[in-house]
C-alpha cells in the first residue's frame, strides 16, 4: 500500500474529472511521488489497519458513528504570497500584513479562532458551529480547545448517536487522533483518561 495509490484511487472514485481538467499553461492535475514517507511505511500502516481491527473488534464497536477520525485542517485567508490587485508595472504596492500568517484552523466542525465580534457569529452558532478563540499566536489547536471539543462536540455527539442506533450508555468509541503535539501530548492522553476512560 502506497500513499501516491491511495490519494490517486480515492480522486478516482470521487471526484475523476480532476484528471482531466487542463490549466491555462497545458498543464493536467499531477499527484507527485515525492512524499517524505518513513522508509517502512507499508508496515507502519498495516501495523495501525491490524490495531484499529483489534481495537473496534475487542471494543464491539458495531457502528461507525463510534470511531472518529480527526485532523486539523490549516485554512489561510491571507495568503503570503506576492500577488496582488494593483495594475500590473505598478512601483508601489501597499501591503498590509505581508509578513503575517492569517490562518485559522478546522477541527471537523470546530474553528479556530474566529471572534464574536464578526457579523455571521450568531448565524454560525445557529447552524450549529462551535467557534472559539485560541488567544495565543499559533493557529493550532491547544489543550483547552481540544478538551473543549471532546467535552462539548464529541461526548455529547457520541450520546445522540448512541440513543440512535440503541446502543448502551457504556458502548465504547473510537477517538483516532492525528499527530499533532497536542493531539500526542501527555497532558491531554492524561486528561482524557481521567475523564473519559
Amino acid at each position: 500500500m502506497h500513499c501516491h495509490g491511495v490519494i490517486i484511487a480515492y480522486l478516482t472514485v470521487s471526484c475523476p474529472e480532476v484528471f482531466e481538467a487542463v490549466a491555462k499553461d497545458g498543464s493536467c492535475f499531477q499527484c507527485t511521488e515525492s512524499w517524505k514517507t518513513p522508509s517502512n511505511a507499508d508496515q507502519l500502516c498495516l501495523d495501525q489497519f491490524l490495531h484499529l481491527t483489534l481495537t473496534i473488534q475487542n471494543c464491539a464497536i458495531f457502528h461507525a458513528c463510534f470511531y472518529v477520525n480527526i485532523d486539523q485542517t490549516n485554512i489561510v485567508y491571507q495568503p503570503t504570497n506576492t500577488a496582488t490587485y494593483e495594475e500590473a508595472g505598478s512601483k508601489q504596492v501597499a501591503v498590509i500584513g505581508q509578513e503575517e500568517k492569517q490562518a485559522f484552523t478546522v477541527v471537523q466542525n470546530y474553528m479556530l479562532p474566529p471572534h464574536k465580534s464578526m457579523p455571521q457569529f450568531k448565524e454560525a452558532q445557529r447552524l450549529g458551529f462551535r467557534l472559539c478563540f485560541s488567544n495565543t499566536d499559533m493557529y493550532w489547536s491547544t489543550f483547552d480547545l481540544m478538551c473543549n471539543y471532546v467535552r462539548n462536540i464529541l461526548v455529547p455527539y457520541w450520546t445522540r448517536q448512541k440513543e440512535l442506533v440503541g446502543a448502551p450508555d457504556d458502548q465504547e468509541c473510537i477517538l483516532h487522533l492525528d499527530v499533532w503535539s497536542v493531539h500526542k501530548s501527555i497532558q491531554f492522553h492524561t486528561w482524557l483518561d481521567q475523564h473519559y476512560l
